[in-house]
């Protein structure tokens, strides 16, 4: 069992687009997202959760993980007093990015295991940095204590018909 972990990436938080295929040289490809510049940015940002990840994890998740994803973007200089980031990059996108990118490093051994996710994106104000702040819960432990919680009442269920 992993312990929980709580950790910060400083960089710029860049979604994970939507796949576009075409023919190159008569073979089909199928790259992330539409433009270069898009996936240059997607792939710098994926590295940057990467190293973060790496540096803070002990050991990989192999069980259920609720997962709590803070985005800190930039603050548009033409309305400072803005603080919830309601605008693209979608939210979906950003958090797609993430599990992603903490599979990749080992953190998690994949990404259907989180069974609960809560995430926001706000506006970084006041000096703070552009980023994400994760934490990751381990759940293995009470999935087993439900599981034999579960196993047990269904056994007096059986017995008490029995009668």
């Amino acid at each position: 069992m992993a312990d929980n972990v709580t950790f910060s990436v400083v960089g710029v938080p860049a979604p994970q687009g939507s796949k576009s295929a075409f023919v190159r040289g008569g073979r089909a490809v199928i790259v992330d997202g539409s433009s270069k510049t898009g996936r240059e940015k997607h792939a710098q940002w994926r590295d940057d959760v990467c190293r973060a990840a790496r540096i803070a994890k002990s050991e990989m998740f192999t069980g259920p993980v609720s997962v709590t994803i803070t985005f800190w973007l930039q603050l548009p200089a033409s309305d400072p007093h803005r603080w919830r980031h309601i605008t693209t990059p979608d939210l979906d996108k950003l958090i797609r990015s993430v599990l992603d990118s903490l599979v990749n490093a080992g953190m998690i051994k994949d990404d259907s295991l989180v069974y609960r996710v809560n995430a926001a994106k706000w506006y970084a104000r006041d000096g703070h940095w552009t980023g994400a702040t994760i934490e990751i819960e381990d759940m293995s432990g009470l999935e087993e204590s439900d599981r034999a919680e579960s196993r047990a009442a269904a056994k007096a269920s059986r017995a008490s018909l029995k009668g």
